[in-house]
This record gives structure tokens, C-alpha cells and sequence, in this order.
């Protein structure tokens, strides 16, 4: 199982809920009624940008428009990595919310 926390600007845990194969991170959170803030749509990107506070080489960030430090990830288009789903340990991801 692998567990995906939210964490405040001010470093308190937002929310928790599980990693699902190939799902993005605002999916999941979406599917566990969580509010991630995004503005896809609204084409001002970074709204959903959090910071990898733990387990970062689990996140495969699938980036490729926006400069990003290799700590931050927009989790629209972000996802754990399959390989991590392959084996039965018990991880915990920590992001932390930008805005």
C-alpha cells in the first residue's frame, strides 16, 4: 500500500488517502474527496504545485512544459511510479502544498 499525505503550507497534515496504479494524484484525490486547487482549465498552470517532502524517486512526473525544481511536481500530471505498486511494502509519499 502506498499512502499519499497532503500537508498545509504550514506543514499539517491536509489529508491522507491511497496511491492507486496509474492514477493521477488530483484524481485520487478527487475519488477521496479532497480538494487539491488546480487551474487546468483556466491555463494558469501551477495552482496544484506541491513540494516532495518524502519518497520523491516514487513519483514519476511526467513534466515537460514547466520549469520545475526536482523537489516540486504538479500533481495533475503526476502519478506514482508503477514499479512501486510491485512489491508489498507499506510506503508513505508527503507533499506539501505550495499555495
Amino acid at each position: 500500500m502506498i499512502e499519499i499525505s497532503i500537508l498545509t503550507t504550514d506543514w499539517n497534515v491536509l489529508w491522507s488517502f491511497n496511491a492507486e496504479k496509474w492514477e493521477m494524484i488530483t484524481t485520487l484525490a478527487t475519488k477521496n474527496s479532497v480538494e487539491i486547487p488546480m487551474s487546468c482549465w483556466a491555463w494558469a498552470c501551477g495552482l496544484c504545485l506541491c513540494e516532495i517532502v518524502e519518497w520523491w524517486e516514487f513519483i514519476d512526473k511526467w513534466n515537460w512544459f514547466m520549469a520545475l525544481e526536482d523537489n516540486q511536481v504538479l500533481t495533475c500530471i503526476a502519478k506514482i511510479k508503477d514499479e512501486c505498486f510491485d512489491n508489498n511494502i507499506n510506503w508513505k509519499v508527503v507533499l506539501k502544498r505550495t499555495y
